[in-house]
């Protein structure tokens, strides 16, 4: 890699800024001939000197241009300079005329005049008094970004800077030099290890009673990211804390001790929760209990009569527990359907809407992804949200995001049915049945046998088990199901039994290989050529490679520049550029891989906001010179500036766990030696219950019999069920 170099010049021109996240691209005179930079580099206006450090690239189309790492801006000391500087529509309120006689008029104290004497604007001809102060006051709102800039950039990126002064606005810098850890608590992304970098540098103790309840929080928050816990065990916390930090455990003990007084953690009995973790838990445990307890105001009768009118009408014949689920989910507040793939779930749900439907009770249908809501949709007839959709996100006057639709203005139906309930955070659980009002019929749908979610919680298992609910488990795999090996394999797996590998004639294959290398040959021919020469069908559209991990030779990362070069090839007549460390061009199938709830896009002619964790999308354009692509998810287009990349990865492969929620015409799984831990039957179970005509596996035999012989599921710390328990 090439050595870092320094330029320093003034800033000539300003191509294109993202005002969210500081993102720049720019041209600086250094004396020379011109120089392109690009970096995040906010507040940035035309006039100032520039000191960046950062490497040399080449662009293909736009030639060599200077990444800068890190930087230093000062405003110009000479007429000329503060002259651009004032003129560039920086600051509020002021154009090239006003800024002209500015200068004239006070030259180099222009700046000193902005900042303290701003009503002396008031003499020039078209300003009054209160333009004057306006001027001044957003002169000195930018001014004060640029010292946090200046203080925070080195410590913790110049993409945090912009959210650290909309926080704490000109103190900032104090704040954080006087406790560098609050930083944890109110900006989202700054982990402990950078603050902890940062404190070092101030000189913080290694001891700091902040440090220690800082990395409490923070290990607190590993456990619930990583592990899905909801709590930890109070001895494994403070062991965890005293090994990490270096200290005893009497100073570990005290700020557990001090936390909990604050309310910032729970503690019950032996167990340690985050407040945000338990008061979910709390919450869920009471609302559900309320919901599933509380009189129904819109009563429903002849339940029975209206099954046998959909049997007579669809020429169809429920099944005993079918009926049942349809029957209970008609006439209580809160029932849960489970089951897997061909035990008519679907047929379940299009009964219960239109018995809702003839009954004149409003309904909605919601799932946790997009693709998972797209095929509830398309399933039933019905339209299908997002929750993130459903209940409106919104933001607080701080950028805070919370929902519009919540307990103080709860959703306007009167049945809310929910699939894919196992992807369910305990966190997302209760912010939807928060707006969900009492005396609404509340339908959970999902298998519990397919993965937790990714998040903290294992909602529907706790749900499920703690036999407080009305549960219907389907289990009877249909004639027309029973048609499918996908259907019948997913089902031995779920028992403990081998899936069949060797029959060729229906829609379940495995072919055997042993080499990594092989493998992804074979994974790739059969995208590129094979399938879509034997059955007509698109790679991006029809095809989904998934695999247990992100790593190693047959993980998402490598398959995925693998797939990339063979099905979207490298062409002159398609864009591409290196974003970060990753090649894109124009055709790329790619994942939004966070939630964000401020990417707005078009659809059919309307606007909308926020792409989320999971949405697939392909690029349809790019701009490097402009650092901009345009990518269309299903049928949404929304623009991403270069910096929003972070959160975007390609999707011709993607983990079991993102395909969660999602069905796909043909699967291919790769089945190699991974890591014990991915080497698990739910999670077979769950890759084969992705394939809707067709599923691929590639790799050792012997891989697949022991994932099925693995039943072992990580346990997670939750109290879910215990909380359901104990409620009278």
């Amino acid at each position: 890699m090439a050595d870092s170099e320094k330029i320093v010049g003034t800033v000539d021109q300003i191509v294109y800024t993202n005002p969210d996240n500081g993102y720049t691209v720019c041209v600086v005179d250094c004396g020379g001939e011109p120089i392109t930079a690009v970096g995040v580099i906010p507040s940035l206006a035309e006039g100032e000197t520039l000191t960046a450090v950062g490497r040399w690239t080449v662009h293909d189309s736009f030639g060599k241009q200077f990444k800068v790492e890190s930087f230093e801006k000062s405003l110009p000391l000479e007429g000329d300079g503060i002259y651009k500087f004032l003129s560039s529509g920086y600051i509020k309120g002021l154009g090239p005329v006003t800024a002209m006689r500015i200068v004239e008029r006070y030259g180099e104290e222009s700046f000193n005049v902005l900042s303290d004497h701003p009503e002396w604007l008031a003499e020039f001809k078209g300003i009054n008094k209160k333009r004057a102060l306006e001027i001044g006051e957003d002169f000195k709102l930018k001014f004060g970004m640029r010292d946090v800039v200046m203080f925070c950039s080195k410590y913790f990126g110049t993409s945090f800077c912009t959210k650290i002064y909309k926080k704490y606005g000109g103190a900032a810098v104090d704040l954080i030099k006087d406790n560098p850890y609050i930083l944890y608590d109110d900006i989202q992304g700054i982990g402990f290890e950078r603050i902890d970098r940062a404190a070092k540098d101030m000189g913080v103790p290694a001891d700091s009673p902040e440090r220690v309840k800082c990395y409490i929080k923070h290990l607190l928050s590993v456990a619930a990211y990583n592990g899905g816990h909801c709590y930890l065990d109070r001895e494994v916390l403070v062991d965890a804390v005293c090994r990490g930090l270096e200290i005893g455990s009497e100073q570990t003990e005290d700020q557990v001790n001090t936390l909990a007084a604050a309310g910032q953690i729970i503690l019950d009995g032996n167990r340690v929760a985050l407040k945000l973790y338990n008061e979910a838990e709390r919450y869920v445990a009471e609302k559900l209990t309320a919901l599933s307890i509380a009189e129904l105001p819109f009563r429903i009768s002849g339940i029975d009569g209206n099954i046998s009118f959909l049997e007579s009408k669809y020429d169809i014949e429920y099944a005993p527990n079918q009926k049942q689920a349809i029957k209970l989910a008609t006439s209580n507040g809160v029932t849960v359907v489970t089951g897997g793939p061909g035990t008519g779930k679907t047929t379940v749900i299009k009964a219960i809407l239109n018995i809702f439907s003839a009954s004149g009770i409003s309904f909605m249908l919601c799932a946790p992804t997009g693709r998972a809501a797209k095929r509830m949709s398309e399933a039933s007839g019905n339209e299908a949200k997002t929750i993130h959709r459903l209940l409106e996100t919104n933001f607080t006057s701080k950028g805070e995001q919370s929902f519009y639709h919540n307990e103080h203005n709860p959703l306007p139906y009167n049945a809310i049915i929910v699939d894919e309930v196992s992807m369910v955070d305990v966190l997302l659980m209760q912010s939807l049945l928060a707006a969900v009002r009492e005396g609404t019929y509340l339908i959970l749908i999902g298998d519990s046998d397919q993965l937790p979610p990714v998040g903290a919680g294992n909602a529907l298992s706790d749900i499920i088990e703690s036999g407080r609910f009305n549960v219907i488990r389907l289990n009877e795999i249909f004639r027309q199901a029973r048609e499918s090996l996908i259907v019948v394999n997913a089902h031995s797996i779920n028992n403990g039994e081998m899936p069949r590998l060797t029959d060729r004639k229906k829609d379940f294959f495995f072919i055997e290989e042993h080499d990594a290398d092989s493998m992804a040959d074979l994974i790739s021919d059969l995208c590129e050529k094979r399938l879509p020469a034997r059955y007509g069908v698109r790679p991006s559209e029809h095809i989904q490679v998934i695999s247990p991990t992100r790593k190693g030779p047959l993980g998402t990362v490598a398959l995925n520049a693998f797939l990339q070069n063979a099905l979207n090839p490298k062409s002159k007549v398609k864009a591409e550029c290196k974003i970060g460390s990753t090649l894109y061009r124009e055709g790329d199938k790619i994942m939004q891989t966070k939630n964000n709830y401020d990417i707005s896009w078009i659809q059919n002619g309307k606007e909308g906001l926020g792409v989320f964790n999971g949405d697939v999308g392909v690029i349809l354009k790019l701009e490097p010179k402009k650092q901009y692509a345009v990518i269309r998810f299903d049928d949404r287009v929304a623009e991403y500036d270069f910096s929003m990349f972070e959160d975007v990865e390609h999707a011709y492969a993607v983990t079991v766990h993102k395909s969660q929620g999602s069905e796909y015409p043909i699967v291919i799984m790769p089945f190699f030696d991974f890591p014990p831990m991915l080497m698990s039957r739910s999670l077979l179970y769950t890759g084969v219950t992705r394939a809707k005509q067709m599923f691929i596996g590639v790799g050792r035999p012997h891989c697949v019999r022991d994932m099925v012989e693995n039943d072992h599921r990580q346990r997670r710390n939750t109290t879910l069920k215990e909380l359901f328990e104990s409620i009278k």
